[in-house]
C-alpha cells in the first residue's frame, strides 16, 4: 500500500495511496455421498484486486490533530472449474463435466476518525472510532458459466462493524517514540451465522509500538498486537455436507508490522 502526503498549509495535510491486494483461494469441502468416505470438492484460484485510500489531517492548534481516512472496497473475482473426487459411480457421472464457477468477494471499505492531543512535551493521548462495511463482504456473487449461464448473490448475513480505540504515546528521547493502546471491535457475524471457513467474533486488541527517528527525513517503526476473540461457537448444516458443530475455544491472534517513513 504505497502512499504519499502533502502539507497544504500550517493546519491542513492530505494524503492518498494505492491498495494492491493479492487474493488466494484454496477451498476443499467434504460432500456426503452415503459411502463410508466423504467425497471432495476443490476450488483454487489467485487474483489481484486494486483499491485506494485517502486521508485528511487537520491541526486546529499546536499539539492537537484530527484526521479522517477512507479505504475503498477491493473486488476479488475468483474463477475456477471445480474438481470432484471419491463420489462413487453415481456421483461421478453427475459431476463428470462441471461448469466453471465465478466467485466475487468484496473486501470491506472503511472509514476512520482519529484524534490526538499532546498532554505535555513527552506524553500524548490518542483515540479513534471507525466503521467497516462487512455486510457487503457477506454478499458473495456466484456465477455459473455453462450453456445456460446463471448467477446469484449468496447473503451470508454479515453485519457492519464498529471500532473504538484509545492509546498513549511517550517521547522517551528525541529519537524514540513509544506507543501503547487498547481497541474493541464488534462482531461481523452472529453465533448463528458463523462459519468454520471464516470464524469471526468480537475482538479485544492490545498493542505496543516503537518509532525510531533515524534522520530528519527517515524514521523506522515496529508494532505488535495481541487480539483476544474468546469462545466462538459454530453450527453449520447442509443437505450435501451434513451437520457439523463445535466451538473455537480461547481464540487469539497475533499481528506484527514494520513501517518506513521518508519525508521529502
Amino acid at each position: 500500500m504505497p502512499a504519499v502526503s502533502f502539507q497544504a498549509n500550517e493546519w491542513l495535510s492530505i494524503g492518498a495511496g494505492l491498495n494492491a491486494m493479492y487474493g488466494y483461494l484454496d477451498s476443499e469441502v467434504a460432500i456426503r455421498t452415503g459411502a463410508p468416505d466423504d467425497g471432495q470438492l476443490k476450488l483454487k484460484d489467485e487474483v489481484w484486486g486494486f483499491g485506494a485510500n485517502a486521508g485528511v489531517l487537520i491541526m486546529p492548534r499546536e499539539g492537537t490533530r484530527f484526521g479522517v481516512t477512507y479505504l475503498s472496497p477491493v473486488d476479488l473475482d475468483f474463477e475456477d472449474r471445480p474438481s470432484f473426487s471419491n463420489l462413487g459411480p453415481l456421483g461421478g457421472a453427475i459431476f463428470a463435466n462441471p461448469p466453471q464457477l465465478d466467485l466475487g468477494l468484496t473486501v470491506p471499505q472503511s472509514v476512520m476518525l482519529s484524534g490526538s492531543h499532546d498532554l505535555s512535551p513527552t506524553w500524548a493521548l490518542l483515540a479513534n472510532v471507525g466503521w467497516q462495511n462487512w455486510s457487503q463482504f457477506g454478499k458473495v456473487d456466484v456465477g455459473v458459466d455453462s450453456a445456460t449461464p446463471s448467477s446469484l448473490t449468496k447473503d451470508l448475513n454479515y453485519d457492519d462493524t464498529w471500532h473504538g480505540a484509545i492509546g498513549a504515546q511517550f517521547r522517551a528521547s528525541q529519537r524514540w517514540l513509544l506507543s501503547a493502546g487498547f481497541a474493541y471491535d464488534t462482531s461481523a457475524v452472529s453465533d448463528e451465522d458463523r462459519t468454520f471457513s471464516l470464524p469471526m467474533g468480537e475482538a479485544y486488541r492490545f498493542g505496543l509500538g516503537a518509532q525510531w527517528q533515524v534522520s530528519p527525513a527517515v524514521s523506522l517503526g515496529a508494532a505488535g498486537e495481541f487480539m483476544w476473540a474468546g469462545d466462538m461457537p459454530v453450527t453449520q448444516e447442509s443437505t450435501y455436507r451434513g451437520r457439523v458443530s463445535g466451538s473455537f475455544q480461547d481464540s487469539w491472534f497475533s499481528f506484527f508490522n514494520l513501517n518506513l517513513t521518508w519525508r521529502f
